[in-house]
């Protein structure tokens, strides 16, 4: 009786303790999203992870034109919200003429928050905004 009582409860705890795998623990979101205002437009790309609780962005990829000159200018913000309060965890403005790539680490925005990441461009003359979701 004894030896089946262990069993049964070997069994049990080996159900619970089933990790996921690789591919289970880590999933690879991509979201773009596009913009345009008087001639000007924009187009973000931004890639995060989902696991352990959040999203984690890891890189972002913008195109936008055209410019006259070094008239252009990017701001990449990245937030979330929970409750009342916004978190803004990555804000970064560059000088542009098109394409731009940002590599990122150590970001998170918690499951159940609302994310998002949010690219404007401007050419000096014209701007418009290209926000995607982060869930």
């Amino acid at each position: 009786m004894k030896t089946l009582v262990r069993a049964g409860l070997a069994a049990v705890l080996a159900a619970a303790t089933v990790l996921p795998s690789p591919a289970e623990a880590s999933t690879g979101i991509q979201r773009t999203a596009f913009c345009s205002s008087g001639g000007l437009s924009g187009r973000l790309t931004l890639e995060y992870e989902a696991s352990g609780g959040n999203y984690h962005p890891v890189g972002a990829y913008t195109a936008s034109g055209p410019y006259i000159g070094d008239s252009g200018t990017l701001v990449l913000q990245i937030a979330y919200r929970q409750g009342a309060t916004i978190h803004t965890i990555y804000t970064r403005s560059v000088p542009t003429g098109g394409s731009t790539s940002f590599a990122m680490s150590g970001l998170d925005v918690p499951f159940g928050s609302f994310g998002t990441a949010s690219a404007k461009f401007d050419n000096g003359t014209a701007s418009c905004t290209a926000t995607v979701p982060i869930s």
